[in-house]
């Protein structure tokens, strides 16, 4: 269902169906992205983006996996309107959901099948869930189909993550991730600067291909209208596309992109920064100081002397 926040802007409920037996750990951390991402909003002047409810089919409250209880609202008999995203979290496994399921199963089975016009996005936590989320007939080929419209995930952490890209952008869900799970070379470790961008696809694999081209090209001038033309796109339409696969401007990727290649260098050799600058392509040694200032928070002098352990 969408909210309207004090901002005007709206909101979209997240569901979680909890499943008695559902795994607390995985409920928890995706419950938590969505929470954290809110925060992130706050911080940026926006509305919260997501309402969380815990919702139940059977008794409540509902019992995990390590016998650790939840209250939970009673799943109504059926939708007064369109719910965005609806995930279901179950510790059954897939062959118990699917050859003995339990009442509560099959009740929740027959609800998706009516209430799925009205669910935006259905996901499932756990093979137990993933069954009953799928469930048209009761066989092992049906169970199993790749055309069943459900989004599945043993982690809960990477589908909400997943949701949060395609909502609000990939570097909101990468603030997110650091938040949830910090890199272990944060704790006493020296800092080492590195951007996803060239290392995972941000939503889309030509995207990522035009990142890893950027990378291979870094002393070219890299305008707007000849990273578009590397896609095939006009110069309007790169510029809506890219942001939603990546969560930034073309300009600020590059830049990105640049500074990780700086810091590796810098890391790695005893070039003047100087020549680093050059090598990464920024025009001159004092744009790339203020690239390391705006982005890392030290400027170059500074993050070659942590790395030694001298700050």
């Amino acid at each position: 269902m969408f909210f309207t926040s004090s901002e005007g802007k709206s909101m979209s409920e997240v569901w979680f169906i909890l499943l008695d037996g559902f795994d607390l750990y995985e409920a928890s951390a995706a419950m938590q992205a969505f929470v954290v991402a809110n925060g992130f909003a706050c911080v940026a002047g926006q509305a919260r983006r997501y309402l969380v409810r815990c919702l139940t089919n059977g008794a409540a409250p509902v019992r995990s996996n390590g016998e650790a209880t939840l209250h939970a609202d009673a799943l109504p008999p059926a939708l007064p309107a369109r719910v965005e995203h609806v995930i279901l979290v179950g510790g059954s496994s897939a062959r118990q959901a699917l050859l003995h399921p339990t009442r509560s199963q099959a009740r929740l089975a027959a609800w998706i099948a009516r209430e799925r016009p009205r669910i935006g996005r259905l996901a499932a936590i756990g093979e137990g869930a993933f069954v009953v989320a799928s469930w048209r007939k009761r066989t092992p080929r049906d169970a199993s189909s790749g055309d069943t419209g459900v989004a599945a995930s043993l982690s809960g952490l990477e589908l909400a993550l997943r949701t949060i890209t395609g909502d609000m952008g990939y570097r909101v869900s990468l603030q997110v991730a650091e938040k949830l799970a910090p890199a272990p070379e944060r704790f006493g470790a020296p800092f080492r600067f590195r951007t996803a961008l060239t290392g995972h696809a941000c939503g889309d694999e030509r995207a990522l291909a035009l990142n890893r081209w950027i990378a291979a090209h870094l002393r070219q001038p890299l305008t707007n209208d000849q990273l578009s033309q590397r896609l095939a796109m006009t110069s309007r339409t790169f510029s809506r596309f890219y942001p939603r696969a990546t969560g930034f401007t073309p300009a600020r990727a590059v830049e990105h992109i640049r500074l990780e290649h700086a810091c590796h260098v810098l890391e790695t050799t005893l070039m003047s920064f100087k020549q680093i600058a050059r090598r990464s392509g920024f025009s001159s040694e004092e744009v790339m100081r203020r690239a390391f200032i705006r982005v890392i928070k030290m400027t170059p002098s500074q993050y070659k002397r942590q790395l030694y352990g001298q700050v």
